[in-house]
């Protein structure tokens, strides 16, 4: 089974302490901080901008999961119920673009679903999985 890739801002410390929360939970995700090279490399491949976006990878099923649908599957398998993943992806969609304002100082970018994984972000899955071998990032330690 391959990893999947959470990509999240970390400089917010409550942001920070949830990602590092999934990772714990998750033996198959490693977090990759925004603002990294690879990160911004994938991203500008996958979206054709270094778009500020809460994104989950998962090379096994060659799909990128972006905004809201991040915070759906990132519940979803996690055996979350329904009617709690449906109000944590709504209360995503009304309150991402203010506290991305006022605690990131810029809103998310406009882009939510599931998307195929572009062939021109697939050569930077290698970039972020070396990024990602050490086990700080794992767990999340030494990211933003």
């Amino acid at each position: 089974m391959s990893d999947s890739f959470l990509v999240y801002d970390g400089r917010n410390r409550l942001y920070r302490a949830a990602a590092k929360q999934v990772a714990r939970l998750s033996e198959d995700i490693r977090l990759v901080p925004w603002r990294s090279k690879s990160t911004r490399d994938f991203i500008e491949a996958q979206f054709g901008d270094h778009l500020f976006v809460f994104v989950l990878i998962d090379p096994e099923t060659d799909k990128v999961h972006a905004g809201g649908e991040t915070v759906r599957r990132l519940l979803c398998e996690r055996g979350v119920p329904q009617l709690l993943i449906d109000g944590a992806e709504r209360a995503y969609q009304v309150v991402g673009d203010p506290l991305g304002r006022v605690l990131h100082g810029q809103p998310p970018a406009d882009v939510d679903g599931t998307f195929p994984l572009a062939e021109d972000a697939r050569p930077h899955l290698e970039s972020l999985r070396r990024e990602c071998s050490l086990a700080a990032c794992a767990s999340g330690e030494g990211t933003e």
